[in-house]
């Protein structure tokens, strides 16, 4: 059953809580909500309101009804507890707790306690019993105020005094420490930037040879670039003017088709002119005779359509005539009937005047009659035919009701069959999961049997993709250098064509020569006599030069020689250019691998050197100690000697440990020697330390434990 509600738009309410009035039996609502305020309602209207100032979430009334508890809700905002009078009056005490809204406030049955939670994940507990004034007086005024001092133990003290004095000690250790370490790497880098210096400067030299170098291998090319412009030249303004020669040539050709042609066109164009004269007069007088054709043809139309207006004129006149004699024939004898039907009229005039009205009204309704039975007649007719469609039509649903009754019946039978189907199918299904439940299991177990196989197979499937791919690189590499051989082998071929050809020519010249400085041997011995001299001379030259100097042939063919063997030379430079390039990048590519790994040993010898001058340190530290016990007391102690064998013991196995990175790196420096062997480049050799570039820090100390 519905008593009073309490209704208020754009508020909605967070608590409620209810008190019931021993005195009077009456109930009161307090609740609270997002207007900030704390409403008293008493049957569904508001009696008492009072302004929180802020959201107040929780409310809870205590049994005793003297004291109201409030939580404030306000979003992102601390969430005290607050404490009204009761009954209302405004007036509150407020405690901070929570810092976020609070979700639940309850109290105790007995007044004892009030609980509250919050979502910042705490509870927290009040004690909330009502204490007496005179012993809350008194307490208040024997309590002692809170001491500025905090009171510790002598022995926390010396504890606290001894862990200075250490931490002293230990700062005291590490700096000195870190001065030597300071000290001794200063003297490390000062000898590595004189090695650098030292190398760099080298460097320095190095590349200014090679520029050098460089700089007159670019005059040399200028040179020649400058000699293969001036013959491009040459060349370029002989073939020009072969083009002038050749174009002139073409255009005398050119200029007499064209004059061939404009006398063709002359010749065409008075034939055209002819021909269009010619066409024009066809023309004309096809057109004069089409307009007489057509003057013709309209005039005998024009004949014909007077002789059919004339022929329409007696049809009309034809057509009146005949309507007026039959309008006075109808009017004659209509002018008889009514003579006739006025003597009839006046006989039976007096008798039938009355059934004439009445037959003239039957006949109408006879023929109303009549137009109405032939329209029902043509109604039964569509009805008959209408009932004939749907007599056809039920007889057709009668059917499809028999058949559709038979399929009723064949389908129930199917369903019931279905159904024992269907519950053989779950019994089945049933022992199906259960036996699914065997496999999964069995499945489980496979799968964890199979998971390292398939991780093994995925592994070598990666291993034989990386072995595919190398073996791809190998057959194109194969096919690269194969081609390259072919390449090789055709230029071989042609090489030593061109060497046998050459043989020939300096055999043959050899020959030529050898017979012009025998003849020019005998052509000496004339030289006191200057006729003889002179006729041997003419007949030498007669006889070595019969046909005359051909400089040009000469200088073609030796600038055709002298341009193959520049191109070959170039391409050979290209080809060693790029091969060089390549093995500077492998070089490079080495020298960096090589170098890496020679920082990591020195990094890892460094390494070893401190912890060798820890453990200096350490027995150092260890046999003041040893000293100071025997100072101290006359027995003999074992522990140092066991503590000098264990730094012993790790001394030599440090020192192994760099014998075997020593060796790794001599190793290395043998590996990369043979690299550079292979490979045939002119590379700069290792340094002499083979950690390529980098030194060895030299401060005199070794590795043995007396250092």
């Amino acid at each position: 059953r519905v008593g009073n509600d309490f209704v208020l738009k754009t508020t909605s309410f967070s608590c409620v809580l209810v008190y019931t009035d021993p005195s009077t039996g009456g109930n009161t609502m307090y609740v609270v909500g997002t207007d900030k305020m704390l409403r008293e309602v008493h049957n569904g209207q508001p009696q008492n309101i009072i302004n929180a100032g802020t959201t107040l979430g929780q409310i809870v009334l205590s049994n005793s009804a003297k004291a109201l508890f409030a939580a404030v809700a306000e979003p992102d905002a601390v969430a005290p507890i607050r404490c009204y009078k009761f009954p209302l009056d405004g007036y509150f005490n407020e405690f901070s707790c929570h810092s976020a809204p609070v979700t639940r406030i309850r109290i105790t049955f007995d007044d004892y306690f009030l609980f509250t939670c919050s979502e910042d994940g705490c509870l927290f507990i009040f004690d909330v019993r009502k204490k007496d004034k005179v012993v809350s007086k008194r307490d208040k005024e024997n309590v002692l105020p809170p001491a500025d001092e905090i009171l510790v133990t002598r022995t926390f003290l010396d504890e606290k005094q001894a862990q200075l004095l250490e931490l002293e000690r230990q700062v005291e250790e590490l700096s000195n420490q870190i001065e030597f370490q300071l000290r001794h790497r200063e003297t490390f880098h000062k000898e590595e930037m004189v090695d650098l210096e030292e190398k760099y400067t080298q460097e320095i030299d190095a590349e200014r040879t090679k520029h050098e170098q460089l700089r007159e291998e670019k005059n040399d090319t200028e040179m020649e670039a400058e000699e293969n412009i001036k013959s491009l030249v040459e060349l370029h303004a002989k073939q020009t003017q072969d083009l002038e020669s050749s174009f002139q040539h073409k255009m005398m050709i050119e200029v007499g088709r064209y004059q061939k042609l404009a006398s063709e066109r002359e010749s065409v164009h008075r034939y055209w002119e002819t021909e269009h004269h010619q066409l024009m007069d066809k023309h004309a007088k096809t057109v004069a005779e089409m307009k007489r054709e057509f003057d013709a043809k309209q005039a005998e139309d024009k004949r014909v359509i007077q002789r059919i207006m004339e022929e329409k004129r007696l049809a009309e006149e034809v057509h009146q005539e005949t309507m007026r004699q039959l309008e006075q024939d109808t009017d004659q004898e209509i002018e008889e009937l009514k003579g006739e039907k006025e003597v009839k009229l006046k006989t039976e005039k007096d008798d039938k005047v009355r059934l004439r009205g009445m037959a003239g009204i039957h006949k109408r309704n006879h023929e109303e009659l009549k137009r109405l039975m032939q329209k029902k007649e043509e109604e039964l007719r569509q009805y008959q035919e209408e009932a004939r469609k749907k007599q056809e039509k039920i007889n057709q649903l009668e059917n499809e009701k028999q058949h559709n009754l038979k399929e009723i019946r064949e389908r129930d039978k199917q369903i019931g069959d279905k159904e024992g189907k269907i519950y053989e199918l779950k019994k089945q299904n049933q022992e199906l999961e259960k036996f699914k439940f065997v496999l999964d299991y069995k499945i489980k177990e496979l799968k964890a049997q199979i998971d390292p196989k398939s991780e093994a197979i995925a592994e070598m499937m990666k291993q034989i993709q990386a072995m595919d791919s190398d073996l791809e690189d190998y057959h194109r590499k194969n096919k690269q250098l194969q081609e390259n051989i072919k390449q090789l082998d055709n230029k071989q071929k042609s090489l030593q064509q061109e060497i046998i050809s050459q043989r020939k020519r300096m055999l043959e010249s050899q020959t030529i020569i050898k017979r012009f400085k025998n003849d020019l041997h005998e052509c000496v011995q004339f030289i006191q006599e200057p006729k003889q001299l002179k006729d041997s001379v003419s007949n030498l030259f007669k006889k070595y030069v019969p046909n005359g100097i051909k400089k040009q042939e000469l200088d073609q063919d030796i600038q055709r020689e002298y341009i193959r063997q520049r191109d070959y030379l170039q391409k050979s430079v290209e080809s060693l250019k790029r091969k060089l390039v390549k093995d500077k990048e492998v070089h490079r590519q080495d020298n960096n691998r090589i170098l890496l790994e020679n920082v990591q040993l020195i990094r890892e010898i460094n390494d070893l050197r401190k912890e060798i001058d820890y453990l200096k340190r350490e027995r150092q530290q260890q046999r003041l100690q040893v000293s100071k016990m025997k100072m101290g007391t006359k027995t003999v102690a074992p522990t140092p000697q066991l503590a000098d064998q264990s730094v012993l013991k790790e001394i030599a196995s440090n020192t192994g440990h760099i014998d075997e990175l020593r060796r790794r790196v001599e190793e290395q420096i043998t590996m990369r020697e043979t690299a550079l062997r292979e490979k045939g480049q002119a590379s700069p050799p290792p340094d002499d330390d083979g950690l390529g570039g980098f030194q060895m820090p030299d401060d005199g100390r070794g590795f043995d434990d007396d250092n």
